[in-house]
């Protein structure tokens, strides 16, 4: 039976006595008996806007090889209640093709359109002058398989920018925070370098987690990380080109592997550049300061308050926006006039 991808219903419009078909990105499987000795399968669906736990009473053997873990499937049944919460009783299952998926409905993904943030890169990008540091950012996020994931993947499994063009997201914050604080510091940062090595700072974490829709640590990441499968993809680029400066292939793979700051943390040698010390805290400063936010996002208590971070090892709760009690305006009992140059030496001297 042939189906397209079109997606009829979310799951947090999902309602009691709701029957039909839908698609859902299948998390995990597994099977049960009945008092009686049937099989029956007992499922985790989600998409983008949530989870829901899924029962397959009928043909649950037939149905298991169309609803495994990663997959997406349109299923058709319908949703009751058990134990308080909602659940969705399949009778139907079809696997999609990867060509009738689109991710943006079954994963979390960045709340900034991919395409903005393409094109902001990509400025950032054309706004480096130095022409070998030019040319490498350039073929590194041309080359083809850079293209087919980098767009498209999370920046972490969890922690910081753990949804669909999270890698974008982060890497394009890290760039432009690192050409604000360039342009701040001036000729103590080679602003390029400093740039360039944001952008691809996090380059090597296409190698370094699995395709989606299940985002975990590769054999080859857990065996090398990407911080040296990053350096190791630019000083191929750069083989490529007879007059590429070795010492600036040498500068730009210092910056990718020196990033976590510390061996403890994954680096392979600590800053020992004031580029390197600079991307390190600003990659720590991006990836805290998202982690936090989705933290909030996800819900806060009556008084604001998230849930327990366990990385973090507290709670947070959003500054009170004060703004709209306060009009910007002052009384003139509020207002003192202002001290010439000469009496405020004269009060500070005497």
């Amino acid at each position: 039976m042939s189906h397209t991808a079109v997606k009829k219903i979310f799951i947090k419009n999902l309602t009691e006595g709701y029957e039909g078909e839908a698609a859902f990105l299948v998390l995990s499987h597994s099977q049960g008996r009945t008092n009686r000795g049937g099989v029956y399968l007992n499922l985790e669906l989600g998409d983008a806007t949530g989870r829901i736990s899924a029962k397959v009473w009928e043909e649950a053997l037939t149905l298991a090889n169309k609803l495994v873990e990663g997959t997406v499937a349109l299923v058709r049944g319908y949703v009751d209640s058990y134990r308080g919460a909602f659940q969705f009783i399949v009778r139907e299952a079809w696997p999609l093709a990867p060509e009738q998926i689109n991710w943006a409905d079954y994963l979390r993904a960045s709340p900034r359109a991919a395409s903005e943030m393409k094109a902001e890169l990509w400025l950032l990008i054309d706004s480096l002058s130095d022409p070998d540091f030019h040319r490498l950012a350039v073929a590194a996020l041309k080359d083809p398989e850079v293209v087919k994931k980098f767009y498209l993947m999370p920046a972490a499994k969890s922690l910081h920018h753990a949804y669909l063009h999270g890698l974008l997201e982060h890497s394009l914050s890290v760039g432009r925070l690192a050409a604000k604080v360039a342009e701040h510091y001036g000729k103590e940062l080679n602003r390029d370098l400093l740039v360039a090595g944001a952008i691809l700072h996090d380059l090597g974490k296409i190698w370094e987690f699995t395709p989606l829709p299940r985002v975990d640590y590769s054999t080859q990441g857990r065996l090398k990380g990407h911080l040296v499968m990053g350096a190791e993809f630019l000083g191929s680029l750069a083989k490529n080109w007879s007059d590429f400066p070795a010492e600036k292939l040498e500068l730009m793979e210092h910056l990718i592997l020196s990033h976590h700051g510390e061996p403890a943390f994954g680096a392979p040698v600590r800053p020992h550049l004031l580029e390197a010390v600079v991307l390190h805290h600003l990659d720590n400063i991006d990836a805290k300061l998202a982690a936090i936010v989705t933290l909030l996002d996800d819900g806060v208590d009556a008084e604001g308050w998230s849930a327990y971070h366990r990385l973090f090892g507290g709670y947070f709760r959003r500054t009170i926006d004060f703004s709209s009690s306060f009009d910007g305006s002052r009384s003139e009992d509020d207002i003192e006039e202002a001290e010439s140059p000469t009496q405020l030496e004269e009060r500070l001297l005497f």
